[in-house]
């Protein structure tokens, strides 16, 4: 039985970019959030800043590939992210270690986007929209950039959390944190 393209279209590509938009529009407050804690941190804020901007270019994406179905950021969705995303801020800020865990959530939420990019590009390279894949793969790139920047950054981003909190550290701490490989991902070198 032939189905209507647009049918297909609208049941299994249009929920992929919906997904897309809320996770980037919920992404968008987190980051300025994280932006603010890290203000003691100029590194780690440029970099939160920058990926901020990346992110609002990213749900204006999703909007534009919605806009061409002729749909709209579902309301449902939105209200569903603002409302977690005011339950992770007010955790955010009562927790120790505010630095390294945000660091921690946002590693673990650009692999949650790196998987719904693929999903829709895979999903939209099957329907025949290109424009879709094109929007989708520029996200891609920045997410798995991201991901990979937190990944050698992490333990630095602990260290200074811990210094930060007033954790006296042995001598050689920061050098313990380093693993003895030098290869591509690993962490930066000691300083």
């Amino acid at each position: 039985m032939d189905q209507n393209p647009n049918d297909v279209i609208g049941r299994k590509l249009v929920p992929f970019i919906q997904d897309a938009y809320a996770l980037e529009h919920q992404i968008v407050s987190t980051l300025e959030a994280h932006a603010e804690e890290a203000r003691d941190f100029p590194a780690v804020q440029a970099k939160i800043l920058e990926h901020l901007e990346q992110t609002k270019q990213h749900r204006d994406r999703m909007a534009a590939r919605l806009d061409a179905y002729g749909q709209r950021p579902s309301a449902v969705k939105d209200a569903l992210s603002g409302v977690l995303g005011n339950m992770l801020g007010a955790v955010s800020a009562m927790r120790p270690d505010t630095l390294a865990r945000n660091a921690r959530d946002e590693y673990v939420t650009e692999h949650l986007e790196i998987a719904g990019y693929t999903l829709l590009i895979t999903t939209a390279r099957a329907l025949g929209d290109a424009a879709t894949v094109e929007a989708a793969e520029l996200n891609l790139r920045d997410e798995i950039a991201m991901q990979a920047w937190l990944l050698q950054h992490l333990p630095e981003v602990c260290i200074e959390a811990l210094q930060e909190e007033g954790v006296n550290l042995p001598p050689g701490a920061w050098e313990a944190t380093q693993p003895p490989s030098t290869g591509p991902g690993a962490p930066p070198a000691a300083r």
